[in-house]
């Protein structure tokens, strides 16, 4: 592996998250939409894409058609509330002084993420932000990946991608960069990556081994 020179992080789960109590709610919301009863639980699954490749695959296995869940999902999701309810990884605090280039890939919208890194104090952190989009395509695809890695101008062997998902590894895998799984509540993956930590602080011990 070359030298890393570069770092691109997934957003939700890995830079920050949003409570309990939000997640819980929105599920709720859009059980009663779709006719099914969803709470915390399923909440978790969907998050995190918990034994699954992406957060489609977690809901065809409930039954469920992705295509109605996420209209229902957009209809209930309110930037305000997911504001109130978003907080920062403290261990994320650490990138603060991190002297890397730093670039996000997420399938939060490029104005959400905004809002939400100023929010969590890490506003101007990360450039570039790639937000999915049906033009750039969705994790796993690798597309939003090589597109970050080009407009930082570096390797694809210079990069670490840092997520928290099958589906992240997936996309860096693809894309030729390598990549770290951020496991901080022990969730099994289907997926090797390249690294496994527990802690965004352990990078150090990637790109400066």
């Amino acid at each position: 592996m070359a030298k890393i020179s570069g770092l691109i992080f997934d957003l939700d789960g890995t830079i920050i998250d949003n409570t309990d109590v939000y997640m819980e709610r929105m599920l709720q919301q859009v059980g009663r939409e779709v006719g099914r009863d969803l709470g915390l639980r399923h909440a978790r699954e969907l998050w995190y894409s918990i034994g699954a490749e992406s957060r489609d695959e977690v809901i065809v296995r409930w039954g469920l058609d992705p295509d109605r869940f996420w209209r229902a999902f957009n209809k209930y999701e309110s930037l305000e509330q997911k504001l109130r309810n978003t907080y920062l990884h403290r261990d994320a605090l650490f990138l603060k002084g991190l002297k890397f280039p730093k670039g996000i890939v997420t399938h939060t919208t490029l104005d959400h993420t905004t809002r939400l890194l100023e929010q969590v104090g890490m506003g101007g952190q990360f450039d570039p932000i790639i937000a999915c989009t049906e033009d750039t395509g969705f994790k796993p695809s690798p597309l939003p990946i090589i597109y970050c890695v080009v407009a930082m101008g570096l390797g694809f062997d210079q990069v670490l991608f840092v997520g928290d998902t099958a589906s992240d590894m997936l996309a860096a895998r693809d894309a030729g960069v390598p990549c770290a799984y951020i496991d901080r509540y022990d969730r099994p993956l289907a997926v090797k990556p390249d690294f496994t930590i527990d802690r965004l602080e352990k990078v150090l011990a990637i790109v400066q081994p």
